[in-house]
C-alpha cells in the first residue's frame, strides 16, 4: 500500500513540476516583433483640406484647372512619397535610429499594452503617435496622421490640412 501511496505521489510531484515549468515559460511581448532594422515597403497617403481632398481644393476653391491641380497634385504627392523612403531601427532598449526621407534622427518609443499605439518621442520632432495596424515577424503596417494648419489660399484663414499615411515596412 505504501508503495502504491509513493507511485501515486510521485506521479503527480512530475505532473505538478511539468505544470510549473511550462506555466513559467516567458510570454511573448508585443514589442519582441517590434524590435529590428525596418525598411520602408509600399506607402499610401491621403491628403486632405479641410473635408476636400487635395485635388478638389485646388479646383473648386482656387479655381484651377482639373489639368492644372493634377499636375500640381503629383508634385505634391512625390515630394511626400519621397519623405517615405529609408530604414527604422527599434533597439530593445527603447531606442530608435531611423533616415527617412534621408533625414536621420533619433529618440525614444514606447508601445501601449495591446500594442496597437507606437509613441514615438523624436529628438527633433518631438511625441508623435502611430497607429500599428499589423505586425509580425517580417511586417509592420502603420497608419501615419499628421493634421497641421497652413494658409493655403492666402485668405488670412489657416486650412486645416491632414494626411494620412498608411505605410508598410518589411525586414
Amino acid at each position: 500500500m505504501k508503495t502504491k501511496f509513493l507511485k501515486h505521489s510521485t506521479l503527480i510531484l512530475v505532473l505538478f513540476t511539468g505544470l510549473i515549468f511550462t506555466g513559467c515559460k516567458k510570454d511573448k511581448k508585443a514589442s519582441d516583433d517590434l524590435v529590428g532594422t525596418w525598411t520602408v515597403g509600399t506607402t499610401s497617403f491621403t491628403s486632405m483640406i479641410g473635408t476636400m481632398t487635395l485635388n478638389q481644393y485646388i479646383t473648386d476653391v482656387m479655381g484651377w484647372t482639373a489639368a492644372e491641380a493634377l499636375a500640381y497634385t503629383a508634385i505634391i504627392n512625390q515630394t511626400i512619397q519621397q519623405s517615405f523612403t529609408g530604414t527604422i531601427t527599434i533597439k530593445s532598449d527603447n531606442t530608435y535610429t531611423s533616415n527617412l526621407g534621408g533625414d536621420t534622427d533619433s529618440g525614444t518609443w514606447s508601445l501601449n499594452s495591446d500594442g496597437t499605439k507606437l509613441t514615438i518621442n523624436s529628438s527633433s520632432t518631438g511625441i508623435q503617435v502611430i497607429d500599428i495596424t499589423e505586425i509580425t515577424s517580417s511586417v509592420l503596417k502603420i497608419k501615419l496622421t499628421n493634421v497641421f494648419s497652413e494658409d493655403v489660399n492666402s485668405d488670412g484663414t489657416p486650412e486645416s490640412i491632414t494626411v494620412v499615411a498608411d505605410i508598410t515596412f518589411n525586414r
